[in-house]
């Protein structure tokens, strides 16, 4: 993870720095075109329903967005590879997946690798590993809508072209009440913005470019404003996670190393983020 040890979730891929170019920029960063989810703004915080259409009775988040930070460190304190790490944190992503899904979350975004530890672990070859495991795992595990976060070419680069595929022809919501899920993968949130923005000069020109318009184009690429970011292992920064949609996010940091981050720390979670007065900003 950026700043951290890698998590096991999958992070978007957002090219490298000015590499994006206008012309390339809505198929860089999903599915051009496609349908957006609801952004959280206004209705963010709702009492929300769960997967079996009974009411969560608390405000759940709309859209998730997780730094699952701590693999390595637990393979450490383990004395296990960091395979290990990874392949425990990949299955306990699919849990909390699951969590959501029941709690009535529409949206996760799960951050696993960021751009600069793409190009700085040494470790890389094993992240990958547990990222197209991830991938894999997360297909199987339910009927969710899947979007990879990130440019083709740079997952090319990173010897991941097979996912490439899952950056299109994805809708921008889930479908009959779906989770969305987005894996995101050597993402950097300021390439992000950089690339949203060249997609709306593509689409529109300069006179059409201004703030709602990248949000706008974000929603469409499934990335709707964030209404709780969770950051495990004890880390307390964003390191340029959702950095646009992260404006008015509650903020959770959780102690727990992602392969210890059980249930009871899962509804400690929802319990902060029900209890709070959102402000959104103000």
């Amino acid at each position: 993870m950026s700043g951290g040890d890698g998590a096991a979730g999958v992070a978007g891929a957002f090219g490298a720095a000015g590499a994006v170019g206008v012309a390339g920029a809505a198929g860089a960063f999903g599915a051009a075109g496609a349908v957006g989810v609801a952004g959280a703004a206004g209705a963010a915080g709702a009492v929300r329903q769960a997967s079996d259409g009974r009411p969560s009775g608390r405000a759940v988040p709309r859209h998730l967005g997780i730094v699952p930070d701590g693999n390595r460190r637990w393979a450490r304190r383990h004395g296990v590879p960091a395979r290990e790490g990874y392949r425990r944190g990949a299955e306990r992503t699919v849990e909390v997946l699951r969590w959501c899904e029941e709690a009535g979350v529409e949206t996760v975004t799960v951050w696993a690798l960021s751009q600069d530890n793409a190009a700085k672990r040494q470790e890389l070859p094993v992240m990958l590993e547990g990222i197209t495991a991830l991938v894999g795992s997360v297909t199987a595990a339910g009927a969710w809508d899947i979007n990879v976060l990130g440019s083709p070419g740079q997952l090319s680069t990173l010897g991941l072209a097979d996912l490439s595929g899952r950056c299109r022809g994805t809708s921008g919501a889930g479908g009959g009440g779906r989770l969305r899920v987005n894996l995101a993968v050597a993402y950097d949130g300021r390439e992000e913005i950089v690339a949203a923005a060249l997609a709306v000069l593509a689409e529109s020109g300069a006179e059409g470019l201004d703030s709602a318009a990248v949000g706008r184009r974000l929603e469409r690429w499934g990335q709707p404003d964030c209404d709780l970011i969770l950051r495990t292992s004890g880390e307390q920064r964003l390191s340029g996670f959702l950095l646009w949609q992260s404006l008015t996010a509650e903020l959770h940091f959780s102690p727990e190393q992602w392969p210890d981050f059980d249930r009871a720390a899962f509804d400690a979670v929802l319990t902060s983020f029900a209890g709070r007065e959102r402000r959104f900003g103000a």
